[in-house]
């Protein structure tokens, strides 16, 4: 794909970096700036889409591994507890993989629930840039939370309703492309009372196996025969742009949280979205 030169694979892969974890939506800036950048919505440029996805849930893997590993070892531990019947879920590395497990439900159930009534609107910039509106309302509300100072609840002291509220809304970020996924689902962790760290520690957490499956999801559109995909060095330059900016942008929301201040990232998502949005209906699009 001609289009697509190294240069914007690396500008599209500092953008799926950044916004993945930063809350202002890797989705909705991908959309604008392929809009902008005159790249086409093709076949090929979603199995691009795809590959830097795959890049920022690879830093999100290392960034997280020992959480992922100790989790991954207490859930298996546990289920064999429940099968013994001798015990209850004690170890917090275990209860959180099972809230992290019913997160899952309501954001399955959502994804591909919705995927097909709102897939005709996918290209719609105006509707990216109501949701980045949307997203700013959502960093406003989580830097009220902060600014707040109280300890909050820790991520093994939620309930199935904390669980299942996050699922959902992380469900609805998943099909609207601009709503920023991390955002939206740290904002209802602290609506619900979770501590500082522990929000965006199980909104990244929550998004490992969201994201996994969604990879998988799309790999059966990515088998279909493909026209003139992007060149080798484009790919690999995109790629390693996404996967280290992405495990920067992680660090960067835990630092941010521990000072309190979200307005930063609402005044943005305001005005990048009031701007594109402003700038489309001058164009007449």
């Amino acid at each position: 794909m001609q289009d697509l030169t190294v240069f914007k694979a690396a500008l599209l892969g500092l953008i799926q970096g950044l916004g993945e974890f930063l809350p202002i939506s890797s989705s909705g800036h991908l959309k604008l700036a392929e809009h902008f950048l005159g790249l086409p919505n093709t076949d090929e440029m979603f199995a691009f889409d795809v590959l830097l996805h795959a890049a920022t849930l690879l830093a999100l893997v290392v960034y997280f591994w020992a959480d992922l590993k100790a989790m991954a070892g207490a859930w298996c531990r546990s289920v064999g507890q429940l099968v013994r019947r001798d015990g209850t879920v004690s170890e917090p590395q275990a209860r959180w993989s099972w809230l992290v497990l019913l997160a899952m439900a309501p954001t399955g159930l959502l994804a591909l629930g919705l995927h097909k009534t709102i897939e005709p609107y996918f290209a719609d910039v105006k509707l990216v840039c109501a949701m980045l509106l949307l997203a700013g309302t959502f960093n406003w509300y989580s830097d009220r939370c902060l600014r707040r100072e109280r300890a909050g609840r820790r991520i093994e002291e939620m309930g199935w309703k904390d669980a299942l509220a996050c699922g959902t809304v992380q469900g609805l970020a998943a099909v609207f492309h601009g709503m920023s996924r991390s955002g939206s689902t740290m904002a209802v962790g602290l609506w619900r009372g979770l501590g500082g760290e522990s929000a965006p520690r199980f909104s990244f957490l929550m998004s490992v196996p969201a994201v996994a499956c969604a990879l998988l999801v799309q790999l059966k559109d990515l088998i279909k025969p493909q026209g003139e995909g992007p060149g080798t060095a484009a790919m690999l330059v995109g790629f390693a742009v996404a996967a280290v900016t992405g495990y920067w942008a992680v660090n960067t929301v835990f630092t941010v949280v521990r000072r309190g201040r979200f307005m930063g990232f609402a005044w943005y998502c305001w005005g990048i979205g009031g701007l594109a949005l402003l700038v489309l209906l001058v164009r007449g699009h």
